[in-house]
């Protein structure tokens, strides 16, 4: 069913609201939002440096700080976006919301002439960066069902860790060749075509949600013959529908995918915080290294991600994802090793750079297998309670609250990554960062395993 809209309506419908130019705007604007993070990445030291005058024993901290301001903000607004989102009948203005206020937020974080402009700039950037997770995602789960949910996500993956990593790789390579503001008109560029993107599109709501949502309110009828359907005498229609959060916080399998969702992502982001400095400090390595070495995460991952995603909807999510995480446990240490002179062949001098390279690139052949865990399993659990409980989570569904819990964890671990990470690199060193990291991405597999400890287990992440 095409959403509420009739062909004499909109010119172009047929296209406009085309289940692959929906998943195409959805994919851009994941890209453009992630673009723009990993952007920033080799920007901050310098913007501390040269134009807000930091004192260079304060870079590592504030550099930390400015990218985990992003994760914070989200961390809040993200469960209150995903409330409204499922109260109101279309995605595309909160979509288009979004888009304005990261505008607006992206001119004062490159204008920024104080830390205080930088940080209202950052925390706009997070909003409309949750706004574009919750919605986007909720928007393709509408769109595909349940079936092709995991291919689905593995190609959105490809596009998000695009923009995570190709930001770093451009803005590192521009503002080495071409200078500081001539490197700002890309992203002003790419969030052109993002609001041209989504001001076309035409949403496309699944006939579940639409129908009951007309059988909650009274209006009409829902088609008895649609097993998603509720009908009127089903009294969990309505009783259930404030039980959202108490359902999911109560299901161990979703504690899991959240769990696994932080750790993930906080081992990432962790990279775009220390990386930069400490390839410059061990092998000399500037803006355009650091850059090509963010693209060494990115490559790898665009070609599994779908590949990753397909394994998931054949076989599941448990054991590709506890290979990746023994996998990753590994290159975690070795990456540690890289540039210190524990080894003949880990010295800087010697093959400690192609070590480090190497390292990086086996984490983006392994990320894309834990990476999507959280979306997949926690959008396949509410389908599971909605398929038994038709209408439980009211009239417009759960799959934009759902994905604003999969932000909250995520933006979780885009401010605990940033901070723990210069925290230990500053205080204790590289190699324990690293190794700190091989011992949680341990721990992630057995959660992987035994849903339980992986609640248990989450406030000794780090210890």
């Amino acid at each position: 069913m095409r959403g509420v809209h009739s062909k004499s309506e909109a010119i172009g419908l047929s296209w406009r609201s085309s289940k692959w130019f929906i998943l195409s705007t959805i994919a851009i604007a994941l890209f453009a939002e992630t673009f723009l993070y990993g952007f920033l990445v080799p920007m901050l030291p310098y913007m501390l440096r040269t134009r807000l005058h930091v004192s260079e024993g304060n870079i590592q901290e504030l550099t930390s700080l400015m990218l985990a301001v992003h994760g914070m903000v989200s961390v809040v607004s993200g469960p209150i976006i995903g409330h409204f989102a499922d109260k109101t009948p279309s995605r595309k203005l909160p979509l288009l919301l979004s888009l304005v206020a990261c505008t607006v937020g992206t001119g004062m974080v490159a204008g920024s002439n104080s830390l205080s402009v930088l940080c209202i700039g950052r925390v706009m950037q997070g909003i409309a960066g949750s706004s574009v997770w919750i919605v986007g995602l909720a928007t393709v789960a509408d769109t595909v069902g349940g079936d092709n949910m995991g291919k689905v996500e593995g190609i959105m993956t490809s596009f998000l860790y695009s923009g995570l990593i190709g930001g770093p790789l451009i803005s590192g390579l521009s503002l080495e060749y071409v200078g500081y503001w001539p490197t700002w008109s890309l992203p002003l560029l790419l969030l052109s075509i993002d609001f041209c993107a989504r001001l076309v599109m035409i949403e496309s709501r699944p006939v579940e949600v639409s129908s009951c949502r007309r059988e909650l309110t009274g209006s009409q009828t829902c088609d008895a013959t649609s097993p998603f359907l509720a009908p009127r005498e089903n009294p969990q229609t309505r009783s259930n529908s404030g039980n959202f959060w108490h359902i999911i916080f109560t299901d161990s399998r979703a504690l899991t995918a959240l769990f696994v969702a932080v750790s993930t992502t906080t081992v990432g982001t962790s990279f775009h915080a220390t990386l930069p400095i400490h390839v410059q400090e061990t092998f000399g390595w500037g803006p355009g290294e650091s850059g090509s070495l963010f693209a060494c995460l990115i490559m790898p991952t665009l070609l599994v991600s779908p590949l990753a995603g397909w394994l998931r909807d054949r076989f599941g999510v448990r054991y590709p994802a506890m290979a990746s995480a023994v996998f990753q446990a590994v290159i975690l240490g070795l990456l540690g090793l890289a540039g210190t002179d524990c080894l003949p062949w880990t010295s800087a001098k010697t093959g400690g750079g192609a070590l480090y390279t190497g390292c990086i690139l086996a984490l983006g052949l392994a990320r894309p297998f834990t990476a999507n865990v959280g979306p997949v399993e926690l959008s396949a659990i509410v389908r599971g309670y909605q398929e038994k409980s038709p209408g439980i989570f009211g009239p417009e569904g759960g799959m934009s609250r759902v994905f604003s819990l999969d932000d909250v964890a995520a933006s979780l671990g885009t401010v605990l990554g940033p901070i723990i990470a210069g925290f230990l690199k500053e205080y204790a060193g590289y190699i324990y960062m690293c190794w700190t990291w091989s011992k949680s991405s341990l721990r992630r597999n057995g959660c992987i395993f035994n849903s339980l400890q992986a609640f248990c287990t989450l406030p000794l992440l780090f210890l």
